[in-house]
């Protein structure tokens, strides 16, 4: 499945910036479309979409939430071992492998926030539960 942009799209572009893999096309002012064989869910262009044109898979359409308020990974050293799952699975490379020298490991570490899309795919690739969303603190 792939989320899919409805009607009241105004071309506006904004879901194309956004997009981390490019899967969303369509010129300036006309309706966009989302190549399903590359959309991977994470819902970003709906989140900035001013007009609420984009749908989940559900057909629930996908509410606008401004870039402070998106959600981050939020990774419990305590809880997590080290397994590479979430990195690896991140399709935007936010999350990186770093040395923790209080824990005497490399641990995974959120290195680039503002390229974080929320698409929660970490989440769901920690078999350890050790990976929860938050609002980004600066």
């Amino acid at each position: 499945m792939a989320l899919c942009i409805r009607d009241r799209c105004n071309g506006c572009t904004d879901c194309v910036s956004v997009c981390p893999v490019s899967a969303i096309s369509g010129e300036p002012g006309m309706l966009h479309h989302i190549d399903r064989a590359l959309c991977i869910e994470c819902g970003a262009c709906g989140r900035v979409c001013p007009l609420g044109a984009v749908e989940d898979v559900q057909g629930h359409v996908i509410e606008k939430v401004t870039r402070s308020e998106w959600l981050v990974p939020h990774i419990s050293i305590q809880t997590c071992l080290s397994c590479e799952n979430c990195v690896l699975a991140c399709p935007v490379d936010a999350l990186v492998m770093v040395f923790d020298e209080y824990h005497g490991r490399r641990i995974p570490a959120l290195a680039f926030p503002r390229s974080c899309v929320s698409c929660r795919w970490c989440v769901e690739s920690c078999q350890f539960s050790a990976i929860t969303m938050h609002r980004l603190v600066l």
